[in-house]
């Protein structure tokens, strides 16, 4: 490990069940039952509860995993099962001028015609496909309640769209989610498996999905990622999002400090309040500073991001980073987010 683990987890607790689960790890399975009993009867505080006393990274992990199968994945006993489903996809655009996407499909028929066309929905029937663009926060907003409710009565569902605002210039990359319902024999492969793999479909939908966000003096580029179920789909999409901005991030600042100065140096440090910061520096003007903040969700797993840090550092050609000791401040005593040099 590189650096140090910012977050901070639960105090434990002996007594509570679910968190006995987790500690044997083999008990899986009645770790998600008992956790999809706790859904059905809209125990949604004693869920939240026992995430924020998971003591460790690990802890935290696996029962954020066999939430994620009790509550998204319908039970082999249910004979036909509706699954609810979201489609990641990372949008990166560019405006002329201040303007901002709707995020809402003209024509999302078209996107499932090409869904189906590629295979994507495998044995599902009786698809449902909602036409708003939503955003993470509105997914991990819902209970796990709701999302185990609504695998239970079939339908789209009314979650609003998300607009982008994009200011003038700039390249940003943001994440909207597709959500959708399909029905498929519990025994069979369903949308989550049969459209794993992106690269047999990614390239037609990445095109429709494009044609349908574009405005005037807009350049969008909408790149899917595999459907999952819902908390999955946002835990995935963020990921997938952060990643690609670190790389838009290293690919322009690099080029820019080599057409000043030449090579930076890169740090990588921990902050308080659970994130890394890479900071791009140079000993011949300290004036010259870039950083972006990665945050870490609770389940993240650190070597992971660690090395895909890493491995965009090596594809600018440049040296392994400096790794700060220790999780330092958020702030500096100005108040000013801390970057450290390198």
């Amino acid at each position: 490990m590189l650096v140090s683990d910012p977050r901070r987890y639960g105090p434990g607790d002996a007594s509570n069940v679910l968190l006995r689960l987790v500690e044997a790890d083999r008990q899986r399975p009645e770790l998600t039952n008992a956790l999809r009993e706790l859904a059905a009867g809209g125990r949604d505080g004693e869920i939240h509860a026992v995430l924020a006393a998971a003591p460790s990274h690990a802890a935290y992990a696996r029962l954020w995993r066999a939430l994620c199968a009790a509550i998204e994945k319908p039970s082999p006993d249910e004979g036909v099962a509706a699954r609810v489903f979201a489609v990641p996809w990372v949008i990166v655009c560019g405006a002329s001028a201040a303007t901002t996407l709707p995020c809402v499909l003209p024509d999302v028929a078209a996107i499932a015609s090409i869904l189906e066309e590629k295979g994507v929905f495998g044995a599902s029937r009786n698809l449902g496909l909602g036409n708003a663009l939503v955003s993470i926060e509105a997914l991990e907003r819902l209970r796990p309640s709701e999302i185990l409710e609504w695998s239970r009565a079939p339908g789209t569902r009314d979650v609003p769209p998300a607009p982008i605002e994009l200011a003038r210039g700039a390249e940003e990359v943001h994440v909207r989610f597709l959500l959708g319902t399909a029905i498929a024999p519990a025994h069979l492969p369903d949308i989550v498996e049969t459209g794993a793999n992106v690269g047999a479909w990614g390239t037609p939908a990445l095109r429709a999905m494009s044609a349908q966000l574009a405005a005037a003096g807009v350049q969008v580029l909408a790149m899917p990622r595999p459907p999952a179920g819902l908390y999955t789909a946002a835990f995935s999409g963020r990921r997938a999002g952060i990643e690609t901005g670190f790389n838009l991030f290293m690919s322009n600042a690099v080029r820019r400090f080599r057409m000043t100065v030449g090579d930076p140096a890169v740090s990588v440090s921990s902050h308080a309040g659970g994130e890394l910061r890479i900071t791009l520096s140079t000993v011949l003007d300290d004036s010259l500073v870039e950083g972006f903040r990665w945050p870490l969700h609770p389940a993240d797993d650190l070597e992971e991001v660690e090395a895909a840090v890493v491995s965009m550092i090596r594809e600018c050609r440049l040296p392994d980073p400096h790794c700060a000791a220790g999780v330092l401040p958020d702030r500096t005593s100005t108040g000013a987010l801390l970057f450290p040099p390198g």
